[in-house]
């Protein structure tokens, strides 16, 4: 067999379409994983969750989160009244959805509230509180890096 133009030529386009083929087969087979299952939900949510933040932003004194190696604090500030207060903080770990943390708002009198980080593993968590005082909602979120060894 001679090989000439027209045989490069079909020889090119029969590889080109068997590529593309290829490429379509693996694309169809990657799974697309989301953050979040609810994630569109979450999103209609958003206006809402500006506001919290911005309402949180608002306050003259903001409130801190803190980690010192062994507890994490969440300190509120004092105008408000702490028996009052309602609401969540998540431990969100991004690794893993398994190993979040939710814990209800519940300070002392001093509106600080501890939470023990040796039940934590090692690694990346955000500190996400909502609460809620006179029905006014307010957001605010702050990253530690839990570093000691567990086990």
């Amino acid at each position: 067999m001679k090989f000439n133009w027209g045989t490069g030529i079909v020889l090119v386009i029969i590889l080109f379409v068997s590529g593309m083929g290829l490429m379509v087969y693996i694309t169809y087979q990657t799974s697309i994983n989301l953050v979040h299952e609810d994630y569109y939900p979450r999103e209609l949510e958003h206006q809402s969750m500006i506001e919290k933040r911005n309402n949180a932003l608002d306050l003259d004194e903001r409130v801190s989160i803190s980690y010192n190696g062994q507890v994490i604090e969440i300190s509120f500030p004092d105008v408000f009244d702490f028996e009052s207060l309602k609401g969540e903080i998540i431990l969100f770990r991004p690794s893993s959805s398994e190993k979040d943390v939710f814990v209800l708002v519940k300070t002392d009198l001093e509106g600080k509230q501890h939470i023990r980080a040796d039940e934590l593993d090692r690694g990346k968590y955000i500190v996400m509180v909502e609460w809620e005082f006179e029905d006014k909602f307010y957001y605010t979120e702050k990253d530690i890096y839990v570093k000691h060894i567990n086990k």
